[in-house]
């Protein structure tokens, strides 16, 4: 009896061992592997989406409270902030294809620095001594990147423009940041014509569009280049805080005193010249902005960012994301939209001008 459990104990002992193992295969194991780099190719489009949908809100909310900052300050000053502090407009007004300011005069402070307050950046704001030069600040408030002023669809943070200070003994880093607002329809310093941000300002009466037609704030890209000036903020030029459409109207007065145009043109808007069509600044338009330098002309390109330096006279820059189809920019009244890049520019012409007597409805 013993002897023959002893034979089935090993039996069964021999049985459990010798039964075959079941596990992956080599191919079974490259199968799943396979699969599973099918599914995480397919979700990973699907996240980034979702993560840039989200980043695309938080843009267009900055553009909200940017739009409300102002709001409130034109509750306070009864006017619209400024586009910079130029020097007065009878000594540097100068003609070439039209009555041009020039946009590095003065202290040559940007809108930015005075809607500063009304973002919750009073600390900031009184570093500036608004007395001195923007390059001539000891404390190189400059320098900082609200976050107020960020997009986090684009890589802003870190980034600096360099210039020398006006007195030249060394160089000034200005931070990066991604909005600006539309100064003209024309270009961005042209003396003629305006958009809602107007180089000295304007009262808000003073927009005959309606607030709900009228552009004001839109987004910008940076590039990681000390010599690019676009983003900013500190400085009131061409893609660094402000922005013009570009079209050119079909007549140009030469001087203040002119004659080329009629007052009604001046008062009510300009008549588009026909030739401009197709060479706007539309968003991630493919006209370059016009800079006072543009380093790596040809990296420009490859990031869909193309510059030229300033030619002739023609300074403008066009509003720019890392948004899909388009970029997000906010009108008066407050509300934000997403505009195409393929939006008519007819319609947007007619969006940032302030006095052109047309109430654009929702075309883009």
């Amino acid at each position: 009896h013993v002897r023959g459990r002893r034979k089935r104990i090993t039996q069964e002992k021999h049985t459990r061992f010798s039964r075959p193992l079941h596990g992956f295969t080599l191919v079974e194991l490259l199968v799943v592997i396979a699969i599973v780099g099918i599914l995480i190719s397919l979700l990973l489009p699907a996240v980034e989406q979702a993560r840039e949908s989200s980043r695309r809100i938080h843009c267009a909310n900055n553009l909200k409270q940017l739009v409300i900052a102002m709001q409130n300050y034109e509750g306070t000053y009864r006017e619209l902030p400024a586009a910079g502090r130029f020097g007065k407009p009878e000594n540097v007004l100068f003609v070439s294809y039209g009555v041009r300011v020039d946009l590095k005069s003065g202290t040559n402070f940007s809108w930015v620095t005075s809607l500063l307050p009304f973002l919750e950046e009073e600390p900031l704001y009184d570093q500036f001594d608004f007395t001195r030069h923007i390059s001539e600040n000891t404390r190189d408030p400059q320098g900082h990147q609200p976050p107020s002023l960020l997009c986090p669809s684009d890589s802003s943070r870190g980034r600096f423009f360099e210039m020398p200070s006006a007195t030249g003994d060394r160089i000034v880093a200005f931070g990066k940041a991604n909005y600006a607002a539309w100064t003209n329809p024309f270009h961005v310093d042209s003396w003629f014509y305006s958009g809602a941000m107007r180089l000295y300002g304007q009262r808000l009466e003073q927009v005959t569009d309606g607030l709900s037609s009228t552009l004001v704030f839109g987004e910008i890209r940076t590039r990681d280049h000390p010599l690019d000036q676009r983003g900013a903020w500190a400085l009131p030029w061409s893609a660094a805080s402000l922005l013009a459409f570009d079209m050119h109207p079909t007549s140009t007065r030469t001087a203040p005193g002119g004659e080329s145009n009629t007052d009604k043109q001046l008062l009510l808007g300009y008549q588009p010249f026909p030739g401009s069509f197709g060479l706007t600044q539309r968003p991630n338009s493919a006209q370059p902005d016009v800079l006072y330098q543009c380093p790596d002309m040809a990296e420009t390109q490859l990031d869909r960012m193309p510059c030229n330096t300033a030619w002739r006279g023609y300074i403008s820059a066009a509003p720019r994301s890392m948004h899909v189809g388009g970029a997000n920019a906010a009108f008066l009244d407050g509300h934000v939209a997403f505009l195409p890049d393929d939006i008519d520019e007819l319609s947007m012409v007619y969006m940032v001008f302030t006095t052109d007597g047309e109430q654009i409805e929702k075309r883009y």
